[in-house]
């Protein structure tokens, strides 16, 4: 099972409907966010679940999820999380370990919700839950201690890594084009800024301290 969080930010339509597409073949589970409602009806897709406490939603979504048989949670404007968070901890309690949990329209203009969505894939890591942040160019997500993280040999690929809540120790970065060994990585300076896979795979992992965010992205 994949689990995918529909949130309000920048969506790319074709690369959405296109990820959505494997709905049928992954028994993907689909919470929408908000305004990321809006989304799916763009993309002619019906959710399972709206979460949201609908400040941003155009008037009447709430109204048309219900008619569609969306299960909705409303939330309180008043709360200490946001409409994302409120959604990931719904699906780390469904999903098991080995499920993926996917953010799409998690980022965009908003800065600031682009940082709170990557401490939420931090979240995912201590929760023992693998959680991805996508969009037609980037796809983040954080490693824990041991985890080793593999990325494919794609032409135009870049791939960064950056330390999460302080240093991290004792990064290796195999098959890449500048690699690492046994590495201390403190994040006051871009050495680990777009790396390039050299042969058929990297690999990343870590076997010190720390979570480490990694970003495989493209122009």
């Amino acid at each position: 099972m994949r689990y995918v969080i529909i949130a309000g930010g920048t969506i790319d339509l074709e690369f959405a409907k296109d990820f959505l597409s494997q709905r049928e073949r992954d028994k993907m589970y689909i919470f929408a966010c908000d305004k990321g409602y809006e989304a799916c009806e763009k993309l002619g897709v019906v959710p399972d679940a709206l979460i949201g406490d609908f400040d941003s939603a155009e008037v009447g979504v709430v109204e048309r999820a219900k008619a569609a048989g969306v299960e909705i949670k409303q939330l309180n404007p008043v709360k200490d999380d946001t409409d994302v968070e409120a959604a990931l901890v719904k699906a780390m309690a469904m999903a098991e370990p080995d499920e993926s949990i996917f953010i799409l329209g998690g980022t965009g203009s908003r800065v600031d919700h682009i940082f709170g969505n990557i401490a939420l894939l931090a979240m995912g890591v201590k929760n023992d839950r693998y959680v991805i942040l996508l969009d037609s160019h980037n796809s983040i997500s954080v490693i824990k201690p041991v985890t080793v993280h593999i990325v494919d040999n794609k032409p135009g690929l870049y791939v960064s890594v950056f330390p999460y809540m302080g240093p991290v120790t004792g990064v290796t970065m195999e098959g890449f084009k500048y690699p690492l060994k046994d590495a201390t990585i403190e994040g006051f300076n871009t050495l680990t800024v777009s790396n390039e896979v050299v042969e058929d795979e990297g690999k990343i992992w870590f076997e010190g301290e720390g979570y480490l965010i990694v970003m495989e992205t493209r122009d």
